[in-house]
């Protein structure tokens, strides 16, 4: 298959796995991009009438994005015109076309924008807004999430099971404490289990922090947790092997982690 990337000067298609694309490969990007040119013209119209289009680069907020991510789950389920491989090519389409008060500033091929919103919306809409936009990206921006999809997947479970929506505070603490137990691990040779473990490990270190600091003025020294994580990497395998409760291995990296 082929994606039409560019129109001017000229039309340019291009195709993972051969340079070369054939007359029927060309047909069908230009099908997909009148599909991609229709769907983000109704997105637009679409945010305009609920009145979350944002007024320059950068403003959107969740939900905002969240329908941005929705449209194209949409243009992506043509089937017969596009392969997921081809998502990077799929972005150069879309931005032929979508409002630049839509898009962020190229930060580099693995924290694409257009590819996050199209991440968040394989949430449902109400756990979307359970974070800031700021808050998902710190997510997705980190190591042994960015690339790893299933992480999603455990995700939407603790998101549910949330009354409120998740801080700044929260975040900032878990998304390093992730990068630290997954920052030299190729994700993929983790099992479901091992991966799952880990993420949950994390979480209840922030669950714990939580529990310490309410209503005392203290400060959660975010480097000292992760110092501590690296010197208890063997307890942490244990974790990920499931001999050890996420929750234990928690209060063990807690403890003189608040100031």
């Amino acid at each position: 298959m082929a994606i039409l990337v560019s129109k001017n000067p000229n039309k340019v298609y291009q195709s993972f796995g051969s340079p070369v694309t054939t007359q029927k490969d060309r047909n069908k990007a230009e099908k997909l991009d009148r599909i991609v040119e229709r769907s983000i013209k109704k997105l637009i119209s679409t945010l305009k009438k609920k009145h979350i289009l944002p007024k320059k680069l950068g403003e959107g907020n969740s939900i905002t994005y969240w329908e941005v991510g929705n449209a194209l789950r949409d243009i992506t389920s043509n089937r017969d015109l596009f392969n997921e491989v081809e998502l990077p090519l799929l972005w150069q389409n879309v931005k032929m076309y979508i409002s630049k008060e839509l898009l962020y500033k190229e930060r580099g091929p693995y924290r694409e924008h257009l590819f996050y919103c199209y991440r968040l919306a394989g949430y449902p809409r109400e756990l979307a807004d359970k974070m800031s936009w700021g808050e998902w990206v710190t997510i997705f921006d980190s190591t042994g999430i960015n690339q790893e999809l299933r992480f999603d997947e455990w995700f939407k479970i603790k998101l549910s099971q949330q009354s409120t929506r998740l801080s700044r505070k929260w975040i900032r603490t878990f998304a390093p404490c992730v990068n630290v137990m997954l920052g030299n691990i190729h994700t993929p040779d983790l099992s479901n289990n091992e991966l799952f473990n880990c993420y949950e490990a994390a979480w209840q270190i922030v669950r714990e922090v939580e529990a310490k600091v309410v209503g005392q003025e203290a400060n959660i020294d975010r480097s000292y947790l992760q110092a501590k994580i690296k010197t208890n990497i063997a307890s942490l395998g244990r974790v990920m092997e499931g001999s050890l409760a996420a929750t234990d291995f928690a209060r063990i990296i807690i403890v003189n982690s608040i100031q």
